[in-house]
């Protein structure tokens, strides 16, 4: 059975990648998805950390090789209590370790995709993290 987002509950997402084209491929796919209100971006890690201290996002799609600060260091800010959660973060990589994936995971978070994916890989794992994110 196919998961139906509520498109009237307006979300946010931000894109954390350094490669300004797969920032634009997934701003397409989330502007397909007709369910996100502001789409951000952030080109490096330290960027990112300003972003997420001053807004809630639905998803957080989290490239591990940035500039400044790491995806992997991002993930440790963000914190039990704060407005934002690792159940929202969406790991975006072309490389992932099997040491790597192991802490990640540790950390708390669930979510990965190996680049290169297409819209349909990306829509759908989206959708199961808002499925399981409460707006």
């Amino acid at each position: 059975m196919a998961m139906v987002i509520d498109k009237k509950i307006q979300r946010d997402v931000l894109i954390c990648d350094d490669d300004k084209n797969i920032c634009e491929i997934l701003k397409v796919y989330c502007e397909n998805m007709g369910c996100f209100k502001n789409i951000v971006f952030a080109n490096d890690g330290i960027t990112a950390t300003q972003k997420l201290s001053n807004q809630k996002f639905a998803l957080i799609c989290l490239d591990i090789s940035m500039p400044k600060k790491t995806g992997y260091d991002l993930i440790g800010d963000i914190a039990v209590g704060s407005m934002n959660n690792k159940d929202s973060i969406l790991i975006v990589s072309g490389t992932l370790e099997k040491d790597l994936i192991a802490k990640i995971i540790q950390s708390g978070v669930k979510n990965f995709m190996v680049k290169p994916f297409d819209e349909q890989q990306f829509q759908d794992k989206v959708l199961k993290i808002l499925g399981t994110v409460k707006a």
